[in-house]
Parts: C-alpha cells; sequence; structure tokens
C-alpha cells in the first residue's frame, strides 16, 4: 500500500471525527425531548431522518461509519478487518433466521455483501473462515443462537487476524484478550462452566480457566498488559461487568491515540474507528436516557475519551 494512499485515508478520517465533546453530550444529555435531542446531533454532523427511532437512528450511523470504511481504507486489507464486525452480525442473524424470527432493522448494509444467501445455505462468495463455519454448522445440525453466535465470533477473529497487518493483529488480538478476561469473570460470577473463550488472543486459554476456579481472580493475570483491567473487573465482586466494557473501549483507543499525527500508518485510521465505535455506543446511551427520562449513571458511564 503506497504511502500517499495512508495519507489520503488518515486526512479522511481525521476530518470525520470527533463530532462530540464533553459539552454536546451534556447539551444531548439535557435535550427537553428526544426531538430535541435528534436536532441537536444533526446539528452536530449526524444523519438524521425525522420520525426515526433510537435503534433505527443509530443503525443509519452505522451505516454511515461503514459506507466511510469501504471507501476510505487504505486497502482491501483494512477495509475488510474493521467491516469484519459488522460483515459477520449480519451473517449471524442471516443463519438465525432458519431458526428463529429476526429483527429486520438489525441488519447492516454492507458494500458486497448478500446475507439472503446465507439464509438459503449459498455460501460461496464468503471468506473461508464464515463457510467453514457455517458448513460446520450445518453438519452439526446446530440451530441454538448462542452456539451460532460464538461459533461465527470465533470465525471472525480467525479472519481478521489473517490479514497480515502487525497494528490490526495487535488491535484485535487485544480485543480477543478483554473479550475472554470478560467471559471469564461472568462464568466465575455465575458458577458456570461453558466454553466461550475466543482463540487468538496472547492469554491462554489454561490462564483464562484457572482464573474462573481462583480465589484471586486479578492474581492469574499477573505479568501480562491486562493485570490492571482483570484488577478493575474484580474490585467491586463482579457486580459492575459493564465497567469492563468500557475499560475495554477506552484500552483499544488509546493503543493508537499516540501516533495520531503519523500519517503514514495505519494508526490514525484504525483510531478514528476505535472512536467512531465508542461515539455509537454512547450517542445510544444518550438517547435513551433522554427518552426514559433515566439520565442517573450516564456520567459514569462514559468513556474516558470524554473526559480528558
Amino acid at each position: 500500500m503506497s504511502t500517499s494512499t495512508k495519507v489520503y485515508a488518515n486526512m479522511l478520517a481525521s476530518e470525520s471525527g470527533k463530532r462530540l465533546d464533553a459539552e454536546r453530550l451534556r447539551r444531548v444529555i439535557d435535550a427537553k425531548s428526544l426531538a430535541d435531542a435528534f436536532k441537536m446531533l444533526s446539528d452536530y454532523g449526524f444523519n438524521y431522518v425525522e420520525g426515526c427511532t433510537v435503534d433505527g437512528f443509530v443503525v443509519d450511523q452505522t451505516n454511515a461509519l461503514i459506507a466511510f470504511i469501504a471507501d476510505a481504507a487504505a486497502g482491501d486489507k483494512l477495509k475488510n478487518a474493521l467491516l469484519a464486525r459488522f460483515t459477520y452480525n449480519n451473517a449471524k442473524l442471516a443463519y438465525k433466521s432458519r431458526f428463529t424470527e429476526t429483527p429486520a432493522d438489525g441488519y447492516y448494509t454492507i458494500p458486497d455483501f448478500a446475507a439472503d444467501k446465507i439464509a438459503k445455505g449459498e455460501y460461496d462468495d464468503l471468506d473461508k473462515f464464515m463457510r467453514e463455519c457455517l458448513e460446520k454448522l450445518d453438519e452439526d445440525g446446530e440451530s441454538k443462537p448462542q452456539k451460532i453466535d460464538i461459533a461465527l465470533t470465533r470465525a471472525m477473529y480467525k479472519y481478521v487476524l489473517s490479514n497480515g497487518i502487525p497494528l490490526v493483529k495487535k488491535y484485535f488480538k487485544a480485543e480477543i484478550d478483554m473479550k475472554n478476561i470478560l467471559s471469564a469473570a461472568r462464568m466465575k460470577r455465575l458458577g458456570m462452566d461453558a466454553d466461550e473463550f475466543v482463540d487468538g488472543g496472547s492469554v491462554s486459554r489454561e490462564r483464562l480457566t484457572e482464573a474462573v476456579g481462583a480465589d484471586d481472580f486479578a492474581e492469574c493475570f499477573e505479568h501480562t498488559p491486562f493485570e490492571e483491567y482483570a484488577t478493575r473487573i474484580a474490585a467491586d465482586e463482579f457486580k459492575n461487568l459493564w465497567k469492563a466494557e468500557r475499560d475495554a473501549d477506552d484500552y483499544l483507543y488509546y493503543l493508537t491515540a499516540k501516533q495520531v499525527e503519523n500519517y503514514t500508518s495505519y494508526e490514525p485510521f484504525i483510531n478514528y474507528y476505535t472512536d467512531a465505535l465508542i461515539e455509537l455506543k454512547t450517542v445510544k446511551m444518550a438517547l435513551v436516557c433522554v427518552k426514559t427520562g433515566v439520565k442517573d449513571g450516564f456520567y459514569n458511564r462514559l468513556s474516558d475519551i470524554y473526559n480528558s
């Protein structure tokens, strides 16, 4: 990939990001009505169609992000890796639609990806990891939604880790590790014995399994990059696991934040991607608070990027 292409992609990402800050979020959360909140977000650069729902609004913004990545990412490898979570989301819904009702508005608009073919059992145009996963699900006669989700999640991470870009591998390996540690915490809290871990991270399955049964959960992750993350999860006896998802988002954001001015690298674009995902979660949370009138705790749940 040429340096000039990376520079152009990073310039586009820089111009497209940072629509929200702490003050703008305060104004949205203090809106008198959902219509007022939508109007503010429209003024801040979000697409808005009058009469849309909260979920519809978030899906529209997500589709805009997908379109931007598809058009602006520096090369197919980066594009496909960053779009994988959305592509595999559609695959999960399409496969499960054979056995249960799935929400029509749950699908994202993915260029050159026909989810209806998956529903029909046509896999020829898929990446090899998705194809092999779906064929195995067919062979096993699997119809349980949770089993389908974990199988395709594992396939997705195999796919993104195969793309050959070192920074992409580092980013998604860290994401895998934190998802696995959170899964171990959930299993410990619920007293579960299940295989919900994803391969590909730097933290071994043995260490994760040990943590589920250990008296000192955090101690099992000493001398790893996630010791502090595990300590914070266990600090309140696993009562607020939502904090771990917020902390994982922040970790991934700061993983590339130091190099956002290096336009000849992949860091600025991936940092924009992470910021956009956090922004989507935050917007949805704010809109739900305005809709329900329940705003207590909103600021405690905010990503650290809005407090800096």
